[in-house]
């Protein structure tokens, strides 16, 4: 496939997200929803076996600006305020009525018109629906305490706390860092050995590291201690 195909496709969709009216930072396009909460997509773009094919995924995603920020300050680390990548996002299959993972099929030297609409249709019409939704920080705190798809255990950990400091809880969000404090201090030290057995050797592994807690974490804690 000529690699020319591939940016011609990423020119595309870059088109198509202004008409949308976002902007690009980095990987991810973005819009104010409000002062504090911006509305992002992102693409993902995949060559398989399949010859002069581009395949081209969609995460739907909410930026809060207020949570980013202090979750900068409490880490320093700063790379979702540099990618403006969103605090919470799913890919769009999964708001879709197939509820599973949703690619487009771009093919090489072929109009793929009726591609682009339907991924133009989609974003319109699930995308923005999602966004709308994730607009309201209780909603983005009730999909991160419920572990809805896309939230990951190690965002979690530190995004729970922020929000609910955010509206005015900061004993709260102590309370849920010291019980995740607890419950890792609670698991066993080493995962006991698991073998595979195979046709010439057995294959041993020993997690050494399982139940640890970060010293990242217990500084974290003591910075959002400090918060007034």
């Amino acid at each position: 496939m000529n690699s020319s195909f591939k940016k011609e496709v990423e020119k595309n969709l870059t088109e198509i997200c202004k008409v949308l009216g976002f902007k690009k930072k980095k990987y991810n396009f973005y819009k104010p929803l409000n002062t504090e909460v911006f509305a992002t997509i992102g693409f993902g773009i995949a060559i398989h076996s399949k010859k002069g094919h581009v395949y081209v995924n969609v995460t739907i995603g909410v930026f809060y600006k207020n949570v980013e920020e202090l979750k900068a300050k409490l880490t320093g680390y700063n790379n979702n305020l540099d990618f403006m990548q969103p605090t919470i996002g799913i890919q769009i299959g999964y708001l879709m009525k197939e509820n599973s993972f949703k690619e487009w099929d771009f093919t090489e030297n072929k109009d793929n018109s009726i591609v682009y609409n339907d991924l133009f249709k989609n974003i319109q019409n699930y995308g923005f629906e999602y966004h709308e939704k994730m607009k309201n920080i209780d909603n983005l705190l009730e999909s991160i305490e419920k572990r809805v798809p896309g939230v990951l255990n190690h965002a979690r950990e530190k995004y729970l706390p922020i929000i609910y400091y955010l509206k005015g809880n900061k004993i709260k969000g102590i309370e849920f860092i010291d019980k995740t404090i607890n419950m890792y201090k609670s698991q066993p030290k080493e995962i006991p050995d698991i073998q595979f057995e195979g046709a010439k050797t057995i294959l041993t592994i020993t997690g050494k590291n399982f139940g640890k807690i970060s010293p990242d974490y217990f500084d974290f804690r003591a910075k959002f201690q400090d918060l007034e």
